[in-house]
Protein backbone atom coordinates (compact mmCIF):
# COMPACT_ATOMS: atom_id res chain seq x y z
CA UNK A 1 0.00 0.00 0.00
CA UNK A 2 1.41 3.45 -1.20
CA UNK A 3 0.95 7.01 -0.75
CA UNK A 4 2.18 10.36 -2.50
CA UNK A 5 2.62 13.11 -0.18
CA UNK A 6 3.95 16.63 -0.33
CA UNK A 7 6.41 17.70 2.45
CA UNK A 8 4.87 20.34 4.09
CA UNK A 9 7.37 21.25 7.38
CA UNK A 10 10.29 19.98 8.63
CA UNK A 11 11.39 19.06 12.13
CA UNK A 12 14.90 17.38 12.38
CA UNK A 13 14.07 13.81 10.77
CA UNK A 14 10.20 14.53 11.63
CA UNK A 15 8.04 15.36 8.58
CA UNK A 16 4.78 16.83 8.21
CA UNK A 17 3.83 15.41 4.59
CA UNK A 18 -0.06 15.91 3.23
CA UNK A 19 -0.97 13.04 1.19
CA UNK A 20 -2.78 12.87 -2.11
CA UNK A 21 -6.33 11.72 -1.16
CA UNK A 22 -7.65 8.43 -2.94
CA UNK A 23 -10.73 7.73 -5.02
CA UNK A 24 -12.00 5.85 -1.85
CA UNK A 25 -12.39 8.48 -0.20
CA UNK A 26 -14.62 10.80 -2.00
CA UNK A 27 -15.70 14.04 -0.69
CA UNK A 28 -16.87 12.99 2.90
CA UNK A 29 -14.24 14.80 4.97
CA UNK A 30 -15.13 12.47 8.05
CA UNK A 31 -11.84 11.83 8.93
CA UNK A 32 -10.37 14.71 10.46
CA UNK A 33 -13.76 16.21 11.81
CA UNK A 34 -14.96 17.40 8.57
CA UNK A 35 -11.70 19.62 7.55
CA UNK A 36 -10.72 19.48 3.80
CA UNK A 37 -7.48 18.73 4.83
CA UNK A 38 -8.39 15.58 6.18
CA UNK A 39 -5.19 13.93 4.74
CA UNK A 40 -2.42 15.53 6.77
CA UNK A 41 -0.35 12.74 8.41
CA UNK A 42 3.29 13.10 10.22
CA UNK A 43 5.54 10.12 9.38
CA UNK A 44 9.13 9.97 11.14
CA UNK A 45 12.09 10.05 8.22
CA UNK A 46 14.64 7.75 8.25
CA UNK A 47 16.44 9.75 5.41
CA UNK A 48 16.70 13.52 4.21
CA UNK A 49 13.91 15.47 2.37
CA UNK A 50 13.29 19.34 2.14
CA UNK A 51 9.92 21.28 1.99
CA UNK A 52 7.88 20.63 -1.03
CA UNK A 53 9.67 17.22 -1.99
CA UNK A 54 7.05 14.72 -3.16
CA UNK A 55 8.02 11.57 -1.00
CA UNK A 56 5.92 8.03 -1.61
CA UNK A 57 5.50 6.23 1.54
CA UNK A 58 4.75 2.65 1.86
CA UNK A 59 3.31 -0.16 4.36
CA UNK A 60 2.99 -3.86 3.91
CA UNK A 61 -0.97 -4.18 3.21
CA UNK A 62 -0.10 -7.63 5.05
CA UNK A 63 1.31 -5.79 8.07
CA UNK A 64 -1.85 -3.58 8.22
CA UNK A 65 -4.25 -6.78 8.25
CA UNK A 66 -1.68 -8.47 11.05
CA UNK A 67 -2.14 -5.14 13.14
CA UNK A 68 -5.28 -5.05 13.09
CA UNK A 69 -6.51 -8.48 14.05
CA UNK A 70 -4.25 -8.40 17.15
CA UNK A 71 -5.75 -5.33 17.53
CA UNK A 72 -9.05 -6.50 18.05
CA UNK A 73 -8.33 -10.04 18.71
CA UNK A 74 -6.18 -10.45 21.85
CA UNK A 75 -8.71 -7.90 23.77
CA UNK A 76 -11.78 -9.89 22.49
CA UNK A 77 -9.33 -12.95 23.43
CA UNK A 78 -8.60 -11.08 26.92
CA UNK A 79 -12.31 -10.50 27.88
CA UNK A 80 -13.86 -14.07 27.11
CA UNK A 81 -10.57 -15.64 29.15
CA UNK A 82 -11.67 -13.16 32.06
CA UNK A 83 -14.91 -14.34 31.08
CA UNK A 84 -14.47 -17.95 31.41
CA UNK A 85 -12.30 -17.72 34.62
CA UNK A 86 -15.23 -15.49 36.29
CA UNK A 87 -17.67 -18.41 35.50
CA UNK A 88 -15.83 -21.34 36.95
CA UNK A 89 -14.22 -19.47 39.85
CA UNK A 90 -18.03 -17.78 40.66
CA UNK A 91 -18.64 -19.06 44.54
CA UNK A 92 -14.78 -18.00 45.32
CA UNK A 93 -16.34 -14.87 46.78
CA UNK A 94 -19.55 -15.62 47.99
CA UNK A 95 -21.17 -12.22 49.39
CA UNK A 96 -20.61 -11.33 45.68
CA UNK A 97 -23.16 -11.59 43.25
CA UNK A 98 -21.68 -14.04 40.39
CA UNK A 99 -22.76 -12.16 37.49
CA UNK A 100 -21.29 -8.95 38.78
CA UNK A 101 -18.45 -11.03 39.53
CA UNK A 102 -18.10 -12.66 35.71
CA UNK A 103 -18.25 -9.50 34.81
CA UNK A 104 -15.39 -8.02 36.71
CA UNK A 105 -13.26 -11.00 35.95
CA UNK A 106 -14.13 -10.23 31.95
CA UNK A 107 -13.15 -6.66 32.89
CA UNK A 108 -10.16 -7.52 34.73
CA UNK A 109 -8.94 -9.95 31.41
CA UNK A 110 -9.62 -7.13 28.84
CA UNK A 111 -7.26 -4.82 31.04
CA UNK A 112 -4.81 -7.42 31.23
CA UNK A 113 -4.94 -8.09 27.26
CA UNK A 114 -4.61 -4.19 27.23
CA UNK A 115 -1.42 -4.61 29.24
CA UNK A 116 -0.07 -7.17 26.96
CA UNK A 117 -0.85 -5.41 23.70
CA UNK A 118 1.18 -2.44 24.88
CA UNK A 119 4.13 -4.95 25.19
CA UNK A 120 3.26 -6.93 21.86
CA UNK A 121 3.56 -3.10 20.54
CA UNK A 122 6.87 -2.02 21.73
CA UNK A 123 7.99 -5.35 20.99
CA UNK A 124 6.84 -5.75 17.09
CA UNK A 125 6.49 -2.45 15.95
CA UNK A 126 9.79 -1.65 15.50
CA UNK A 127 10.46 -1.32 11.73
CA UNK A 128 7.64 -3.82 10.89
CA UNK A 129 4.29 -2.09 11.14
CA UNK A 130 5.69 1.64 10.48
CA UNK A 131 5.41 3.34 6.90
CA UNK A 132 8.48 3.68 5.20
CA UNK A 133 9.51 6.12 2.80
CA UNK A 134 10.27 4.60 -1.04
CA UNK A 135 11.61 7.81 -2.85
CA UNK A 136 11.90 11.37 -2.37
CA UNK A 137 11.56 13.40 -5.51
CA UNK A 138 12.26 17.22 -6.17
CA UNK A 139 9.10 19.21 -7.09
CA UNK A 140 9.37 20.29 -10.87
CA UNK A 141 9.62 23.40 -11.24
CA UNK A 142 7.34 25.94 -13.03
CA UNK A 143 9.27 28.13 -15.04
Amino acid sequence: MTNKGKVTEVNGDMLTIVFERHEACGDCHNCMLGSNDCAKHTVKLRGKAEKDDIVEVELDASHVMAASALAYLVPCAGFFIGLIAGWASRGLVPWLNEEIFMALCAIAGTALAYLVMRTLDKRLSKDRWEPRIVSVTKPVSEE
